[in-house]
């Protein structure tokens, strides 16, 4: 029922697990932080093409909007890319020049090992590593980071991560993941329900201010219209599981976006409509936006 092949995806490799029966696939691409390039998912017989992802490899190489990135080993922005740690002060590089912060991490572009391809009958997966060795003086700490995709045959996409500490000291490290997520329709025209209880306030660049906001939309299923987000919301931290909904009536179709919660899980939520609105990015954290600064969800492994 499953098959995992590998093409050639540019000077990439595209790896794809397909369910050959229904024809749903996931396709991943290894030597560029394990981008999701394509999830495909089955709904009463019919395929439908759910992520927007980057579809040619000069696409993947300029990464617009950082779309399906890994976000390791902090998630979304550091102030002015500096922070303390144990009584010592480290500058990351400033890639986001607008706000003057480091923002996404340091391995969305890096090259994951494949060490392990599984199939049954209940799902195929592939478990790729990369061995982060303190190479950027601002993250001078030691990790092995272990990603896993795979393809059910039943609830659709599963990605999980691990990280392992190879350092001989404590270590900070936050995650994400930096998915756009589509129908067939304009996001205006879709609902949305989002998991959280508060928002996060920000300043005018983009950072928080300590204060969390009560969420007063999207609690329940509300249509998008012309609504503006790129925020951040924080989710009760409790062993479970929430799930952000996005609804497409003219389809009736729900894509669910699941997160982990509970201790050193994904516990935070950004959210962002990029300007053409035609997908919108549901992004799990493990940590507050300047974690390494607030602590807010910080992980000291």
């Amino acid at each position: 029922m499953f098959k995992i092949v590998k093409e050639a995806f540019g000077d990439f490799t595209k790896v794809i697990i397909e369910n050959s029966e229904t024809g749903e696939y996931i396709a991943i691409v290894p030597e560029f932080g394990g981008n999701v390039c394509a999830i495909v998912l089955n709904k009463e017989g019919k395929n439908y093409s759910i992520l927007d992802g980057y579809k040619t490899p000069s696409e993947i190489v300029e990464h617009q909007n950082y779309k399906s990135s890994k976000l390791l080993p902090f998630p979304n922005r550091i102030k002015d890319g500096k922070y303390s740690f144990k009584g010592r002060s480290y500058q990351l590089p400033i890639n986001e020049p607008s706000g003057n912060h480091a923002i996404h991490g340091l391995i969305w572009d890096k090259n994951l090992t494949l060490t392990k391809k599984e199939i049954n009958d209940k799902y195929a997966s592939v478990k790729f590593e990369y061995i982060y060795d303190g190479f950027n003086p601002g993250y001078p700490f030691k990790i092995k980071v272990t990603a896993t995709y795979s393809l059910l045959s039943a609830n659709g996409f599963k990605y999980t991560t691990e990280i392992v500490n190879l350092d001989n000291c404590e270590i900070p490290v936050g995650d994400g993941w930096h998915p756009y997520f589509k129908t067939n329709s304009k996001v205006d025209n879709l609902m949305l329900k989002i998991p959280a209880k508060y928002q996060i306030e920000v300043d005018s660049r983009m950072i928080p201010t300590g204060v969390k906001l009560p969420v007063d939309s999207f609690t329940q299923l509300t249509k998008i219209g012309d609504s503006k987000l790129d925020t951040g919301f924080i989710i009760e931290a409790q062993e479970g599981v929430a799930t952000t909904d996005i609804y497409d009536p003219g389809y009736d179709l729900h894509v669910k976006v699941w997160q982990e919660t509970g201790k050193w899980k994904y516990n935070y939520l950004q959210i962002y409509i990029p300007p053409s609105r035609e997908s919108i990015a549901i992004e799990p954290m493990t940590c507050n936006i300047d974690a390494f600064n607030n602590k807010e969800g910080l992980i000291v492994l």
